[in-house]
C-alpha cells in the first residue's frame, strides 16, 4: 500500500514493513525498510513519529503542521 509518494507499507507473515523511497548510487529508485511493526496501525503511528522527529522538533507550529499533513495523507488512503 503506497502512502503518498515516498512511503509504502508491505506485509509478510510476521511483520508489517514501513519503507521509504530512495535512490541508488546509479540513480535508480529503491525502497528501504525503515521500520518493522506488528500491525498496519502501528506502522502508521511509526510513520508519524519518524516524520515528526525529522522536523528536529524546531517549534510547536512546525510539529503541528507536520502532524496535520500526515493525518490528511493517512485519511486520503484508499480503503
Amino acid at each position: 500500500m503506497d502512502i503518498g509518494t515516498k512511503y509504502k507499507i508491505e506485509s509478510e507473515p510476521l511483520n508489517v514493513i514501513l519503507s521509504k523511497k530512495g535512490k541508488t548510487k546509479e540513480g535508480e529508485e529503491k525502497w528501504t525498510g525503515i521500520g518493522y511493526y506488528s500491525s498496519v496501525k502501528s506502522a502508521l503511528h511509526g510513520l508519524v513519529e519518524i516524520e515528526v522527529k525529522a522536523t528536529e522538533l524546531k517549534d510547536l507550529k512546525t510539529i503541528v503542521a507536520k502532524i496535520d499533513e500526515l493525518h490528511k495523507l493517512i485519511e486520503g488512503l484508499e480503503v
